[in-house]
């Protein structure tokens, strides 16, 4: 079954935005086989597959979508060529025939919207766990990846060749199931990278102990893989071009290795960097800067006759296009843009990049539970990601009168989902402008990314015709005015107020005040609570030159937020020179320009104060609920208002009341 995404109310608008994309949108070429545009979707392990290794309904649906949205070439996911080598536990299994089946029905799920297949063969070697696999992992040699840290076994010269015939057995049954191409995983410090790594890669016999040694293996798995699949089928190699570790391949290796693969006769090279282990973000974060891997490509086409395709932070297409344009590049990888978006392409094609649901680079529900928590991934703003199957975008069956209080994240979500199924929405929101606590996130350093968020909701129910009520408070009878047939709540949170000597609450300043501009503090500023809010605002104060001190009663910061972004702010926090931070501390009492506080067991107080800056959490604001639960049948609170939460989890709530009214 096709999952659709919702165009056609899109294509009255006037958006211009797909004049300006002529390179993007071209035709390419791979080998032998013709793209209809540049873009590729790249291959992210996403733990859809079973545990056993065979595809699924969700890994079919999924996959479709992204190949029904227009993307030229789609490289499915890491999947293992021996049952040891798999990095997440739910990998795609290409070691026996009897994935065939499966295999083929996810290549025709692809190829039949016009798009072209691939799948990439994958071995882990020492970056997986006996946790994930069920077996000791193996490896060049027997040094632990500082990141997974299962010690390795080393392989024997007998096991090698066995694993270079597993690589050619996979790409005959990916050819047999119908796959237009095969990519060999030569990145991101798996297997093959290991082999041609200093870093990981110590044995001293024909595999290891010079450069053209450690070259040996990958080149050895390039030709039994051509042999496999005859000459006119097309390999792609996922290349490091910079391992960005102490001893690791570096550009200048990588670029001469790029050579040296298209001599073998590889016929395209999707080029990336970084390992596990390293500071070279693999999945960059909108802390990190643009286009961290890009220039990697570059560097590399100026080297090779093969067509290069490019990675890392690529989810704007007006970043794509001047990559295509300039020659930086023959493809671009859309990656994390692809499951934000599974028709980024086709809304390019048909002149709705407006429409774009774009990527805000936070990892927090797409790479974070993968890596941290061997878990499916997701999208923080597409409820849908991973589940197209489960939630086609139909019209509801029983359309009626929806009312959303509240415009934040979650409150747009509703509206947009509610109005897209087919219901007349009415939104109350009682500022002069929309997007709740998403207004204040998007104003600390490093955030404006997750500005997206807003962009794209108010876009699309300013464009969908949702009736805005601004600076309108809901109130029982406004809203049982309208004759609702469900009312969706979603009036989000307001801070709380800790009963502390000294504290008036009427007079409290809290983070929101100053993210909202409503309060100027002075240059020294204490900022009570180390969460998420708390840590911001230390971060925004800092970089507008206030001296600013945090006060945290546990003994680590940010507590809760996704762990990519949570290392990054608190790099950012604890670099900064403008920012001291006091964990294990709990301020007992206020005063005039000042504050006591316990630390690690001892009395201290804090003078000479600008300002003290309440940032102790927050708590539900939800003032209808009870008044109107006795006079309709549904009435939902969604998001804050019924549990204070993350954003993702607001939004994917908002989804599923709307998508079931």
């Amino acid at each position: 079954m096709a999952i659709k995404e919702t165009v056609l109310e899109e294509r009255r608008e006037s958006d211009s935005g797909g004049t300006g994309y002529r390179h993007l949108l071209s035709p390419g070429k791979i080998g032998k086989i013709n793209i209809r545009n540049r873009m590729v979707m790249p291959p992210m392990g996403t733990n859809y597959a079973s545990g056993d290794g065979f595809v699924t309904g969700r890994l079919a649906g999924y996959y479709e979508a992204r190949a029904e949205g227009g993307t030229g070439l789609i490289i499915v996911e890491v999947s293992a060529v021996a049952p040891e080598g798999k990095a997440i536990s739910r990998e795609i299994g290409l070691w026996g025939d009897k994935f065939i089946p499966g295999l083929r029905h996810l290549a025709a799920s692809i190829k039949k919207h016009g798009a072209r297949a691939a799948i990439q063969l994958h071995h882990a070697g020492r970056q997986t766990t006996a946790r994930a696999t069920g077996f000791q992992p193996v490896a060049p040699s027997e040094i632990a990846c500082p990141v997974c840290r299962d010690t390795p076994r080393a392989l024997s010269i007998d096991e090698i060749t066995g694993l270079i015939e597993a690589f050619a057995h996979a790409a005959r049954r990916a050819r047999e199931a119908g796959f237009d191409a095969v990519e060999i995983h030569g990145t991101h410090g798996y297997l093959i990278n290991q082999f041609l790594s200093p870093y990981s890669n110590r044995r001293t016999d024909e595999y290891g102990g010079s450069p053209g040694a450690r070259r040996r293996f990958p080149l050895e798995v390039c030709e039994a893989v051509r042999r496999a699949v005859g000459a006119d089928y097309p390999i792609i190699f996922r290349i490091n071009a910079n391992e960005g570790v102490e001893g690791g391949i570096t550009p200048e290796e990588g670029r001469d290795f790029a050579a040296a693969l298209e001599q073998a006769g590889v016929d395209a090279l999707h080029v990336s960097g970084g390992v596990y282990g390293s500071p070279l973000a693999i999945i960059p974060t909108m802390y990190d800067p643009p286009l961290p891997l890009a220039g990697y490509a570059a560097d590399i086409k100026s080297e090779v006759e093969v067509p290069v395709i490019a990675v890392g932070k690529i989810h704007d297409p007006e970043t794509a296009e001047q990559l295509i344009a300039e020659g930086e590049a023959d493809f671009v990888s859309l990656g994390r843009a692809l499951i934000t978006d599974s028709h980024f392409a086709r809304k390019i094609e048909l002149k709705q990049v407006s429409n774009i649901r774009r990527c805000i680079e936070c990892n927090q529900l797409c790479i974070d539970p993968l890596l941290f928590d061997d878990a499916p991934v997701s999208c923080i703003y597409n409820a849908r990601a991973g589940r197209e199957q489960e939630f086609p975008f139909v019209k509801a069956r029983r359309r009626g009168r929806v009312v959303v209080v509240g415009g934040g994240p979650g409150g747009l979500e509703a509206a947009r989902v509610a109005r897209e199924r087919g219901h007349q929405v009415i939104l109350f929101e009682r500022r002069s402008e929309l997007g709740g606590q998403g207004r204040l996130a998007r104003k600390t350093p490093h955030k404006d990314r997750f500005g997206e968020i807003l962009r794209y909701l108010v876009h699309r129910i300013q464009s969908l015709q949702v009736d805005i009520r601004m600076d309108t408070a809901a109130t029982g009878e406004t809203v049982m005015r309208e004759k609702p047939d469900a009312v969706i709540l979603a009036t989000g949170a307001v801070p709380v107020i800790p009963a502390l000597p000294g504290m008036e609450p009427k007079s409290a300043v809290t983070a929101w005040d100053i993210l909202e501009g409503e309060f100027k503090p002075g240059h020294r500023v204490a900022i009570i609570g180390g969460g998420l809010v708390g840590c911001e605002t230390a971060a925004y104060l800092a970089e507008r030159d206030h001296s600013v001190v945090i006060l945290e009663a546990r003994e680590s910061l940010a507590e809760g937020q996704s762990p990519s972004l949570r290392e990054k702010l608190l790099q950012w926090l604890y670099r900064h020179p403008a920012v001291e931070i006091k964990t294990g501390t709990a301020v007992t009492a206020l005063g005039e320009h000042r504050l006591e506080a316990v630390e690690e067991g001892s009395k201290i107080a804090m003078e000479d104060l600008d300002a003290i800056v309440i940032a102790a959490g927050a708590q539900p604001y939800n003032p209808l609920e009870g008044i109107l639960k006795p006079l309709l049948s549904e009435v939902y609170a969604i998001g804050d208002c019924d549990r204070p939460r993350k954003v993702a989890e607001a939004i994917h709530e908002a989804f599923h009341v709307a998508y079931r009214l």
